[in-house]
């Protein structure tokens, strides 16, 4: 499959040269986590292909943002992992969580949900969106207004006592 390219001299350009196709930053988002077998990021990535799945991770190891390494026994299995490299886009990700955090609205029917997709990968280092809505390292996120917040444990409700996610990933009313 060849690749597609900008051909800009622009390192937004170039950046999404890297990682802008579909599905290669909800990849990076699932590895933020830690090193996953393959059929486990296939099965936090509802919808896309095997075949897509599979071109995107040997897409982002071309890049040098992600590496496949085989576990010594008793494992005996291989996993993919981001690179030091790879572990940057940690703040591009975060920022796309802040910035999207208006866009969610209320929960489709055809919607898929994680637990660990209201923060995004669990791990280090907040992110604050504009206004002052902090999206924190244990996965809390709220404004200063009394907004809508995201709980450690995956919760979210609104100041009204909105809906919520439960840790079981099923959004109920509040």
């Amino acid at each position: 499959m060849s690749r597609r390219s900008y051909d800009q001299y622009c390192a937004v350009a170039r950046a999404l040269d890297a990682v802008g196709e579909r599905w290669s930053l909800l990849i990076v988002r699932e590895l933020l986590a830690g090193p996953r077998r393959y059929t486990d990021l296939h099965a936090d990535l509802p919808g896309v292909s095997t075949d897509i799945l599979a071109a995107r991770l040997k897409q982002l190891e071309g890049e040098g943002l992600v590496l496949r390494r085989r576990l010594e026994r008793p494992a005996n299995a291989t996993v993919y992992e981001l690179t030091e490299r790879g572990a940057t886009l940690r703040r591009v990700v975060d920022a796309l969580g802040v910035w999207g955090l208006d866009l969610l609205g209320e929960q489709r029917p055809t919607d898929a949900v994680r637990e660990h997709w209201v923060t995004g990968a669990d791990g280090a280092g907040g992110a604050q969106a504009d206004g002052g809505r902090e999206l924190s390292a244990d996965g809390g996120a709220s404004g200063p207004d009394g907004g809508r917040e995201l709980s450690a444990d995956g919760g979210a409700s609104g100041p009204d006592g909105g809906r919520e996610l439960s840790a079981d990933g099923v959004v109920v009313a509040g």
